[in-house]
């Protein structure tokens, strides 16, 4: 059953790519709710498969709800490149609350350390200041948001790397959370230069959905395995 709901994901994720690159505001937006549904319900469907660990399957499904309610109040965004609206605000502040359940989920598998949050920050601080750099890429009046979603994702991403980290024998589910928080951070990494840069290329929103949907997939599927 669930890897049946993972086909459908599956093509469900390419006719959104379809919208994004032929632009249909109305099908993105449908599209984009459905594939966004299937990796929560792949979620349950992995529980109620073969999981017995309910409390990381709680923390996980509540960072998925929460990434759920983020596209959908990224729908209604505007693309205003000089400022923001407020569910533009509400997305990262979704997406936000779903990188702490996560960093949650993670740490009930494996341990918290200080220095999860020195390097969380070390990461953040390098990559803002990267992106920074970039002549054509302009935060504008939504910097400090971004700033604080930087920390929080970065947090989540070094705590996966803890939790793989802290497993004493090799464990192909646990490198699936490392690789989807991972391709999680490089979604919104390339999700900025679709929102900030100036005259971006229509292929990076594609981009942006195709890595972020799998990110999703493999921390959802972690589910079935963990």
């Amino acid at each position: 059953m669930t890897y049946s709901l993972v086909l459908l994901m599956l093509l469900s994720l390419i006719i959104l790519l379809y919208f994004t690159y032929k632009p249909h505001k109305i099908f993105k937006g449908i599209f984009k709710t459905i594939t966004s549904i299937l990796f929560v319900t792949i979620a349950i469907s992995g529980y109620l498969e073969k999981s017995s660990n309910f409390i990381y399957f709680i923390f996980i499904l509540l960072g998925l709800l929460f990434s759920l309610f983020g596209d959908l109040f990224l729908i209604f965004k505007n693309k205003d490149k000089n400022h923001i609206n407020k569910f533009f605000i509400y997305g990262l502040l979704s997406f936000s609350l779903s990188h702490v359940f996560f960093s949650i989920g993670f740490i009930y598998l494996s341990h918290f350390s200080f220095y999860t949050i020195l390097f969380s920050f070390l990461l953040a601080v390098v990559v803002l200041f990267i992106l920074k750099c970039i002549k054509k890429l302009d935060f504008k009046d939504s910097f400090y948001y971004v700033a604080f979603y930087s920390v929080v994702i970065s947090f989540m991403f070094i705590q996966s790397l803890n939790l793989y980290f802290s497993i004493n024998f090799y464990n192909p589910y646990v490198l699936w959370i490392t690789i989807g928080a991972l391709l999680f951070v490089l979604s919104d990494l390339i999700l900025s230069f679709d929102y900030f840069y100036k005259d971006c290329p229509k292929f990076i929103a594609v981009l942006n959905l195709l890595i972020y949907y799998i990110a999703q997939l493999l921390i959802a599927l972690s589910i079935l395995y963990i």
